[in-house]
């Protein structure tokens, strides 16, 4: 489980076309595929104006990188979008791994008590000679 979740370093605008503006964001590290889900399926509310807030999704990037075009007069609306993204993606990421922990130690002890009954099972039988 990584020691810190994902974070935003820097964001860039890296080129405008008429009134929108895209930005790339920074993260700290490349986020895992199951980080990125969680960061497409985050349930953020948006704000601003009707264009932006009906716009397509900003797109996760393998490499670790965000990228989005929006109206440039929505630009606080994308940074604070993107920002709670970030956080719902790491916790939702956090819920996944305690998840999959609880589970694994479920499967270790099944295979426990399975190791346990299959030797008693092994005794019953040695003493039957």
């Amino acid at each position: 489980m990584p020691s810190e979740p994902i974070a935003i370093t820097s964001k860039d605008a890296v080129d405008v076309e008429g009134d929108e503006v895209q930005v790339v964001w920074s993260l700290n590290r490349r986020p895992t595929s199951d980080w990125a889900r969680e960061f497409r399926s985050a349930t953020v509310a948006r704000d601003g104006s009707t264009d932006f807030v009906n716009m397509p999704a900003p797109d996760i990037r393998s490499g670790g990188t965000i990228h989005w075009t929006v109206p440039a007069a929505d630009l606080r609306g994308a940074v604070q979008y993107v920002k709670a993204c970030v956080e719902a993606a790491n916790e939702g990421y956090r819920q996944l791994l305690v998840r999959r922990e609880e589970e694994r130690r479920r499967r270790d002890e099944e295979e426990r008590a399975k190791a346990l009954r299959l030797q008693a099972a092994q005794q019953a039988l040695n003493a039957l000679d």
